[in-house]
């Protein structure tokens, strides 16, 4: 799994290659991939990697000076998000009510974009969050859940010649986690690549 991660952070460094980035209004939309890693604690903790195909959409504003400022909505699908113990056991086997399986992040942003200089523009990003999958709900109670929180992000983005390519290193905190009884938190840190039309 680290070998894949660190593959897509490869991939996404190399998209960065540079041309010309400007701050337009309007729409825009694309897809995404990267990686991310997850991090579940409740009477005790488990994690996974796990890659991430994403769609995103929003609007952007042209402000003075070359900023920007927008909101936007994302949808990630995580494949192989299967938690685990430190020790290599399995997340669904009783042991503690924690996550065992994520399977998808939406997040709801803002953002502000700030020319570094005729090439990147650096975007600060943040907003909500919400996560669903399984989830453990006391001894061999496993359920559908989703959790909530916030997100913050931070990226640069630059124009080529088939849209703009957005590389952006994001920190998701979730905690408020239903049906279930259990409180049990959702740590995750994301890098990925995006292009955008």
């Amino acid at each position: 799994m680290k070998t894949k991660i660190c593959a897509a952070v490869a991939l996404s460094a190399s998209l960065l290659g540079a041309s010309a980035a400007s701050a337009e209004e309007g729409f825009y939309y694309g897809g995404s991939i990267g990686g991310s890693s997850l991090r579940s604690e409740s009477f005790d903790t488990t994690s996974t990697g796990s890659i991430a195909l994403g769609v995103v959409a929003g609007y952007s504003f042209a402000l003075q000076n070359g900023w920007s400022a927008g909101v936007e909505g994302s949808f990630d699908f995580l494949t192989g998000g299967a938690m685990s113990y430190s020790d290599g056991q399995p997340s669904c086997t009783s042991r503690s009510p924690d996550w065992c399986d994520v399977n998808n992040i939406a997040r709801i942003r803002g953002f502000i974009g700030i020319p570094m200089n005729d090439n990147i523009e650096f975007l600060a990003m943040g907003g909500f969050a919400t996560a669903s999958g399984l989830a453990e709900d006391g001894p061999g109670t496993f359920v559908d859940s989703r959790t909530r929180g916030f997100t913050v992000g931070v990226g640069a983005q630059t124009e080529t010649g088939f849209g703009t390519t957005r590389f952006e290193l994001i920190y998701d905190q979730m905690s408020n986690i239903t049906p279930n009884s259990y409180d049990k938190t959702l740590k995750v840190i994301s890098i990925k690549t995006s292009i955008l039309f």
